[in-house]
């Protein structure tokens, strides 16, 4: 009781609760601001910072405050941070509905993603180095008797300066242009000109600016006159106009011209890590991966860098060089968990390499960087399903239906899982959504051509086949199963047709010659037949079916000892064929045939007991 026997009387003690209440939506409102930086946290974070300070001053000295006050505390203090909590959770709620995952309370803001931008923009665009040469360090260099003139020289340098700090290159390369002519002897003056014809685009006249100014710095007078200046421009001047000479010819394609400037950089100076990463792009644009990767490699050893950590990745990715490239990308999303496209790069080589574990854990990260990301979603269905976690997979493929309702590949994966389900119906239904999608996939036409057939829809199936190769006219499975539809409906002609057009698509597959034969054979086309059964036995000598169709087709034509050859042969491969042999219509006029009669000869049941 001593405690409460020390509260002064004057104490308020609900203020003090809501003020305590009011610290922990301060720290979560805190929280939610740095996730989600946006404009209306900032603003809600500022008023309630406000009303936590005002209500901790009145807590402390005690002062009574009158009723709006304490209105005004409780609204901006409580009730707007909640309305924020109370939206942040029913929005987390949804979230782990849609993907049966968890999610976090403060999702973070979606940040766009970019691979394809991020990787091929940044190979093809080369990193510089030095910019130009200020004019205090040029007036330096002026050899003009003239005072008025060097006056003039000197404002119309600094006058230039002014415009490439606003950006205005053109105009400032147009002044440098006649300085340059003025000054034809100052190589620095040169060098300036030749960096705003590379930022404008004039590539070949910076080449040639910069061919004049390597010519006056092997000069001897030139030499002689530079040995005595020690400042950092006079010393890195050589290597600026090689490294500037360097991004020209890159931007030409002259790609191996621009590694020998690139490299004499490296020489003079003291390795600048740009030589390095422009070297690196160049054998990239070359095709010569590994000499990039050394390059890249060498300048990550001088300073950590994401991006080109990413680039080596991906570098050893399309080498499949899967170890080194795991390290690096896992050091990349170790370091910045929000690099996107990192984690798109980590979730291919976990599918290559069929971890399926991780696969999810990166695609799960993925969810949280780019919410809107149907793919994402796919992926992490392919992942889950792969797992065992059906009813995940299903979740995910849904909510990937529902961000991009013509996803495609999203409805084959429901489909091929209700299939397995047996639920066909809702299978068939996907399907038809599959192909009305962004794609028309060739394994959606035949899986619903499957469930159809399986279900004694075949002329069903033999419609879904003829859509599927106009589709894919190039797709001999397609072709090779609408001929395999068409002999179960009895149209021998037609699949003879379709067989033909296969044939010219693949003509290694022995089911191709033995289902074709078995046609020709309808139609009564003998010669035919064995002739497409030879066929396919030069692809598969020991193939029992194409035998036993050679035997038959053989006593069809009335040749005894082919049809005892083949039969003989086919029964030494498979005896169960025996039965079948003795049923067989084709070969009644052999069943009193004495080989024929020794070789389908059944087992005793005394000896199958034994």
């Amino acid at each position: 009781m001593s405690f409460f026997e020390n509260v002064p009387a004057n104490y308020n003690v609900s203020l003090a609760f809501i003020v305590f209440l009011m610290a922990f939506t301060t720290i979560y409102m805190a929280v939610r601001c740095f996730r989600r930086l946006d404009a209306l946290s900032i603003i809600v974070f500022a008023i309630q910072l406000c009303a936590l300070t005002s209500g901790v001053l009145t807590v402390i000295n005690r002062v009574l405050p009158v009723p709006l006050y304490e209105i005004i505390i409780i609204v901006f203090g409580l009730m707007l941070p909640g309305t924020f909590l109370i939206s942040d959770y029913i929005g987390m709620k949804k979230r782990i509905k849609k993907s049966l995952a968890d999610a976090p309370l403060i999702e973070r803001l979606e940040r766009q993603s970019h691979q394809a931008w991020k990787y091929h923009e940044y190979i093809e665009e080369l990193d510089e180095w030095k910019t130009v040469i200020k004019p205090g360090v040029i007036a330096k260099t002026l050899e003009l008797d003239d005072k008025h003139l060097k006056t003039n020289v000197n404002k119309q340098l600094n006058a230039v300066d002014t415009l490439i700090d606003n950006g205005e290159i053109k105009q400032a390369l147009e002044i440098y242009t006649i300085l340059s002519e003025l000054l034809s002897n100052n190589t620095y003056i040169i060098y300036n000109t030749v960096w705003l014809c590379y930022q404008n685009g004039l590539y070949q006249d910076a080449i040639q600016g910069c061919k004049k100014a390597l010519h006056l710095m092997a000069n001897e007078h030139l030499t002689k006159s530079r040995a005595s200046k020690k400042n950092e421009i006079s010393q890195l001047i050589g290597p600026m106009i090689h490294f500037c000479y360097g991004l020209c010819l890159f931007k030409i394609k002259k790609y191996l011209l621009a590694i020998e400037q690139f490299s004499m950089v490296s020489k003079k100076a003291k390795c600048p890590r740009e030589a390095d990463i422009n070297i690196a792009k160049c054998y990239i644009a070359i095709g010569e991966i590994g000499k990039a990767q050394e390059h890249i490699r060498k300048a990550l050893k001088s300073k950590p860098d994401n991006k080109l950590r990413y680039l080596l990745a991906q570098l050893c990715f399309e080498k499949n060089e899967e170890m080194e490239c795991k390290y690096q990308l896992e050091t990349i999303v170790e370091n910045d968990s929000d690099f996107t496209e990192a984690w798109y790069l980590l979730g291919m080589l976990y599918r290559q390499r069929s971890d399926w574990k991780n696969a999810i854990v990166a695609y799960k990260n993925l969810t949280q960087l780019v919410p809107q990301d149907a793919e994402v979603y796919y992926r992490l269905g392919i992942a889950q399903r792969h797992e065992g976690k059906t009813e995940e997979a299903i979740s995910n493929f849904k909510f990937a239906t529902e961000l991009k309702a013509d996803f495609s590949r999203a409805f084959y994966s429901l489909a091929s899982i209700y299939d397995a389900g047996g639920k066909t119906d809702k299978a068939i239904d996907c399907l038809e959504k599959s192909l009305m999608g962004d794609e028309r996939l060739e394994m959606a036409y035949n899986l619903l051509a499957e469930i159809y057939i399986s279900t004694d829809r075949i002329i069903e199936a033999i419609r879904v086949y003829d859509e599927a190769v106009r589709e894919h006219p190039q797709s001999y499975l397609i072709h090779f199963n609408l001929g395999v539809s068409l002999m179960m409906m009895r149209r021998c002609e037609e699949a003879v047709r379709v067989f033909k057009r296969a044939e010219k698509l693949t003509n290694d597959d022995p089911a191709l010659y033995y289902n074709w034969a078995s046609a020709a054979i309808s139609l009564k086309n003998y010669s035919e037949a064995a002739r497409l059964y030879k066929e396919g036995l030069k692809l598969k000598s020991d193939d029992d079916e194409i035998l036993f169709g050679l035997a038959r087709v053989s006593a069809l034509a009335g040749d005894v000892d082919a049809t005892i050859g083949f039969l003989t042969k086919a029964l030494e491969i498979n005896p169960d064929l025996r039965l079948r042999a003795k049923v067989s219509t084709d070969l009644s006029a052999f069943r009193t045939h004495p080989e024929f009669m020794k070789i389908t000869k059944l087992p005793d049941k005394k000896e199958n007991d034994v």
